[in-house]
């Protein structure tokens, strides 16, 4: 007697080879299932059977119940480990076509990362979390019928899981072009430190606890503002920040080395690595020499 059917396009093999191990697991349990396989146009079915013997009313109910359970976990499983990539890879080839196909790799990566990551809108973050949620929903559809088509289940009954895989495409994308923007800037500014001839061959950065700075030539006196008064005039406007600042100010000196100071100058920070960008090749980190030092007793008598 045919319990279930489960339909797919692909992966067919994959699909085969997991139900006869899980028959193989009931049959440990006393229950003698079979599979018959069939097409419709471009849908592979397997049929579910149980031994007409096995069948009584008194565990007619168990067998069924076991079986929902199995088919509703190898359908989840499909869809998150196997099908997931493979409708990221479609959205990203019907919407985002004209990037190239190393481009649209690196979107394909980043909407994993950002798929992967925990407290997304809809929950679904990492692959258990989404696969736990959509077992949920097959096996409360496999409670009304007794035949599910996965391509079909995935187009009608996860559309707020479709969405989720579009929206983190879309963040991806979003993400690629800024890093491509911020990647074209970085040359710009790099290119324009790199003609300019420098007005200090070597300056010194002291990051400072409350997020300021102070730039040193190479006798250890601060560097004359005057590199700054027409930048901060022009942008008056603009509210600007002690990163925007310090970039600004290297930028316009132009230096051969830059040797940043600070008890943390070694940890991850953005201001620091777009300073390596720019100043590509030209950067020293330091956190133990006397100017490191004497910052650090001057943070901490102001703490006091």
């Amino acid at each position: 007697m045919k319990l279930l059917s489960i339909g797919l396009s692909d992966p067919v093999e994959e699909v085969r080879i997991r139900l006869q191990r899980d028959f193989d697991d009931l049959s440990l349990e006393g229950f003698q299932m079979s599979i018959d396989e069939y097409i419709k146009g471009h849908i592979t079915f397997f049929g579910c059977h149980v031994t007409e013997g096995e069948l009584s009313f008194r565990n007619y109910e168990r067998i069924k119940a076991m079986l929902k359970n199995y088919i509703a976990k190898i359908v989840a499983d499909v869809i998150v480990f196997r099908l997931e990539q493979d409708i990221v890879k479609k959205v990203i080839n019907s919407n985002y076509y004209y990037f190239t196909e190393d481009e649209r790799n690196v979107i394909f990566d980043n909407t994993f990362k950002i798929l992967n990551i925990e407290g997304l809108p809809l929950g679904y973050g990492y692959p258990t979390g989404r696969r736990n949620r959509i077992l949920v929903k097959v096996s409360d559809y496999l409670e009304q019928h007794h035949e599910i088509v996965i391509d079909g289940f995935i187009n009608f009954r996860l559309k707020d899981y479709r969405q989720e895989l579009l929206e983190a495409v879309d963040k991806a994308v979003d993400d690629f072009m800024m890093d491509r923007e911020y990647k074209e800037f970085i040359r710009l500014l790099r290119y324009f430190v790199d003609v300019q001839e420098p007005r200090i061959e070597k300056v010194h950065v002291v990051m400072q606890t409350n997020g300021g700075f102070r730039i040193l030539d190479s006798c250890g006196k601060a560097i004359n503002n005057q590199f700054l008064e027409g930048f901060v005039v022009e942008n008056a406007d603009i509210e600007l920040n002690y990163d925007d600042l310090l970039i600004s100010a290297l930028i316009t000196i132009a230096p051969q080395s830059v040797t940043i100071h600070g008890p943390n100058v070694k940890q991850p920070c953005d201001v620091i690595e777009t300073i390596y960008s720019i100043f590509d090749g030209r950067v020293l980190l330091c956190e133990s020499c006397e100017i490191c030092q004497a910052e650090v007793k001057s943070s901490t008598v102001k703490q006091k």
